[in-house]
């Protein structure tokens, strides 16, 4: 299949990557690059400083890069083009980005500055990055290389997701069986029941309603006049309201679908005005209405309804109404003729003969099979298949009601079955068993399992079988009181292989090192990839006695290098280790271990290998622990996250009034009590737990502000913090929008507030962001500002509502005549260019006094309040 269409897609849309490939590319190997798209043109910006750019830019002509550009054609096996400028010790090169069919979806244009050619009195800008052409060309085979490898992933990614997408459709049907046969089982069985019909009809109403997901479920008989119809039977769901008092003694004339038709009419339906008028009177958004017939003529209808709610009717809901219909009809002619018994068994074959589940009825007073449709005979064609199954069919010691998994070895088949003793149609006692095919379903199971378990590059092992096998050797290891050991290894300094020699050459390398680890002996099966460039070691109570020599081989693979294609690498290893039961009562805390003396051993000078004991870093210990913790606590929806609101004020002619506040996280942790952000912000960031816990605090915040917004104070607004890592992820324009309509906060009541230092970093990037948050309707506030190094021109550019002055500045005023000018000077260029000021850390009344001379229109601090929960803060502000 050809996915090249999605590439050229991501390659147009997603200029971060790009990007960031680009910076690092020419970082490290002196020289400039850009990414020019054959659809959208360029996607990537320089990657220098200006005077570099404008170098550049004189020197590589609009003309030239259009000549490269044109050079390149589809399907032709050329992928780098040399062109020549005025200049000879500029380098010109065009290297293409190709699908797997040879399509061309852009080109990297590359510059490059030979030192060996530059005259002796040529002037060139300072900072130019400089080369040569040898190593210039060993950069361009570089880049086609890494080109090649980067977009043949993109495509087997995008054909995984594709396989992974369908599997998981495959599964959704399949479950979707399974519940319509468990329905449609209980449902025959009520054909069988010696209660009135009225009440054999409600018990089927209300299995088939529920399943269907609609509101109603009604049988409406027509008097033998045919002038008028009542509604016999009825089920309603929870939340609706009955409607068998409005459907008695009905008028034929106005019920249009009693004409002896089907109707299936779902909410986007046009309507004729005669149904037009039946729905509205009775609220009715979408119908099945389904004829039953005794005798060639209309005696009931079937009715589906969705009241006040819309609903689209899909082919399976019509198959299953009209298989719920027949049934009702079989029952319906079973009691009109009771003595025919005839009558009763064609209408259950009539049923049954091809349903997508298996069959039997069997009487096992004289052995002998009353009925099988032919699903059944299908399933059990083997003939060992059919003897073993039959032996289960008559067994009366299995009286289980259910049996799932059961195995049929001559066909490999899998089964769910399902037995019931039931009343044939005769009266008898007869034992009902259904077979359910769920061999798709155990096989993509299996798959599922496997992919879980496995590591895709290695394939080793990974982290989740590691764990699970560590507490299954535990387990074994304490029921014999036997010893068994786990081994952490990390590759030192790995990062440096894939960045100086490249990905593929440390996905290689990787990969040989996994293959002869697993291949030591006692180790063949316990060798796991656990992490990026770290793998573990399983040795079993079996082979602990070996375990000193296990070590040794480990260490001594890395003494000497590493061939690959001809070239030698050298790499070393840290390793830590951990013998157990010994005092550990808890297999999970193996693996905190093992990080603890891995970290023993890199922090001794790496190359080493170290056993973890009492004395190993307990700093360590407890860091490890703490992020266990706060994993634990995201991954539980991060309750233990607790929003707090420091009221934020506004001077009204010099009077504060409180207008909104602040959402300040603190982790309130059943271990570590109320803990602070400063305490694990940080941590959480490293962790990349910071993405879960900000998006909670948006809207837990935003929901809180809704309510204050909603009961009497339409004028509050909410400020939330964005952490640096939220604001690097692609998605967090998404998580914005999503939480505005999850609350149905009006957006010019939500503040997002950025770091200067983060918002001065990546200038450009972050107007982007800021620009999109305010087209929003959201308003943006500028955090800490004066504890970067932005410069007053950096604020005319920013799209920002309000400025927030740091606490350092506030706290020494009237002590620090540089903190009360720049005060005054932030406050009068924000007056000017129409912006909010808020000073922060407010705490003493002459702080007020000072802020009462500049052109300051928010305050925030102790002075007026200290962090509240949301229930203090409403019981002081929602008043």
């Amino acid at each position: 299949m050809d996915y090249s269409y999605r590439v050229n897609f991501e390659l147009d849309i997603n200029s971060d990557d790009m990007q960031s490939l680009q910076d690092a590319f020419c970082k490290t190997n002196d020289m400039y690059i850009m990414c020019v798209g054959k659809i959208h043109g360029q996607i990537t910006s320089f990657s220098g400083s200006k005077p570099e750019e404008e170098y550049v830019d004189a020197n590589f002509t609009p003309e030239l890069r259009r000549e490269i550009f044109d050079s390149f054609v589809d399907g032709v096996a050329e992928n780098v083009v040399e062109r020549f400028g005025t200049e000879d010790f500029l380098i010109y090169r065009g290297v293409a980005i190709r699908d797997t069919a040879g399509k061309l979806l852009g080109v990297w244009l590359c510059l490059g500055v030979d030192a060996n050619r530059i005259p002796e009195d040529k002037l060139l800008p300072e900072g130019l990055r400089i080369t040569t052409a040898e190593a210039y060309e060993k950069s361009i085979y570089l880049i086609e290389t890494l080109t090649k490898y980067y977009f043949a992933e993109k495509m087997k990614s995008h054909a995984l997701r594709q396989e992974l997408s369908e599997e998981k459709n495959i599964e959704k049907e399949i479950e979707y069986k399974l519940r319509k046969n468990e329905i449609m089982t209980d449902i025959l069985r009520l054909m069988e029941s010696d209660s009135p019909f009225s009440k054999t009809s409600e018990d089927i109403l209300r299995e088939s309603g529920k399943y269907i997901d609609c509101t109603h479920t009604a049988l409406l008989q027509i008097d033998e006049s045919s002038i008028s119809a009542d509604m016999i039977c009825e089920w309603v769901a929870e939340d609706a309201e009955s409607l068998k008092d409005k459907f008695q003694a009905v008028p034929t004339v106005e019920l249009p679908f009693m004409n002896g038709k089907p109707y299936t009419i779902s909410s986007n339906a046009a309507l004729p005005e005669l149904f037009e008028v039946f729905f509205a009177k009775y609220g009715i958004k979408a119908g099945i209405f389904l004829p039953i017939n005794i005798n060639d003529a209309t005696a009931m209808y079937l009715c589906f309804l969705s009241v006040d709610k819309e609903r689209q009717w899909s082919v399976d809901d019509l198959r299953f109404a009209n298989d719920v219909k027949r049934i009702l009809h079989t029952i319906l002619i079973k009691k009109i003729t009771t003595n025919s018994l005839a009558s009763s068994y064609n209408a259950l074959e009539a049923i049954l003969r091809n349903a997508g589940y298996g069959v039997v009825v069997a009487d096992l007073n004289d052995n002998t099979l009353l009925y099988t449709n032919d699903t059944f005979s299908r399933m059990f064609e083997n003939e060992i298949d059919r003897i073993a199954i039959e032996e289960i069919i008559f067994d009366k010691r299995y009286d289980l009601p259910e049996l799932n998994g059961y195995s049929a070895n001559g066909s490999g088949k899998w089964f769910d079955i399902s037995v019931a003793n039931i009343k044939w149609v005769d009266e008898r006692d007869v034992r009902l068993i259904t077979f359910y095919d769920t061999t798709d379903l155990r096989i993509y199971q299996k798959k599922v399992e496997k992919q879980a378990q496995e590591d895709i590059l290695t394939g080793l092992y990974n982290r989740q079988a590691c764990e699970k096998d560590i507490a299954m050797e535990y387990h074994v290891a304490t029921t014999l009181n036997k010893m068994f050991a786990v081994l952490m290894i990390d590759l030192d300094d790995f990062a440096s292989v894939n960045e100086g020699l490249g990905y593929q050459v440390g996905d290689d390398l990787l990969e040989y090192i996994a293959h002869s680890i697993n291949d030591i002996s006692f180790i063949k099966g316990k060798c796991y990839r656990v992490g990026g460039d770290e793998f573990a070691v399983l040795v079993d109570h079996e082979n602990y006695e070996n375990l000193d020599f296990i070590i040794k081989r480990i260490m001594n693979l890395f003494d000497n290098p590493w061939t690959l294609n001809g070239q030698e690498y050298y790499c070393t290893i840290s390793m830590g280790g951990v013998k157990a039961p010994a005092d550990i009562t808890d297999s999970s805390s193996i693996l905190t271990r093992l990080n603890i003396a891995l970290h023993g051993a890199k922090n001794k000078g790496k190359n080493r290998f170290e056993y973890y004991n009492d004395s190993s870093d307990v700093f360590m210990a407890e860091k490890v622990k703490m992020e266990q913790a706060m994993r634990k606590a995201v991954e539980d929806g991060c309750k233990e996250f607790e929003v707090y609101y420091q009221p934020i004020m506004e001077f009204v002619d010099g009077v504060p009034r409180c207008c909104g506040a602040e959402a300040l996280v603190r982790w309130n942790s059943p271990e570590y009590g109320l803990v602070l952000p400063d305490q694990f912000i940080p941590q959480a960031e490293h962790l990349k737990l910071i993405n879960a816990i900000g998006n909670h605090v948006l809207i837990e915040a935003s929901k809180a502000c809704k309510h204050w917004n909603d009961f009497g104070h339409p004028e509050y607004k909410v400020n939330v913090n964005l952490s640096v890592v939220q604001l690097r992820q692609p998605d967090i324009m998404d998580k914005i929008n999503e939480a505005l309509q999850l609350t149905a906060i009006d957006p010019k009541s939500l503040t997002l507030e950025v770091t200067e230092s983060l918002a001065i970093n990546d200038m450009e990037r972050m107007i982007k962001i800021l620009e999109a948050i305010r087209a929003l309707g959201c308003r943006v506030a500028l955090d800490d500002f004066g504890t970067g190094y932005s410069s007053l021109n950096h604020i005319r550019s920013m799209p920002i509502d309000t400025i927030k002055i740091d606490r350092a500045f506030v706290s020494d005023m009237g002590s620090d005549h540089f903190s009360e000018a720049f005060v005054k000077t932030i406050a009068e260029l924000a007056d000017s260019l129409d912006v909010d000021v808020c000073v922060e850390g407010v705490e003493y009344d002459k702080q007020i006094d000072m802020i009462g001379k500049f052109s300051v229109n928010l305050a925030q601090g102790f002075y007026f309040d200290k962090p509240l929960t949301r229930d203090e803060f409403e019981k002081r502000y929602l008043q």
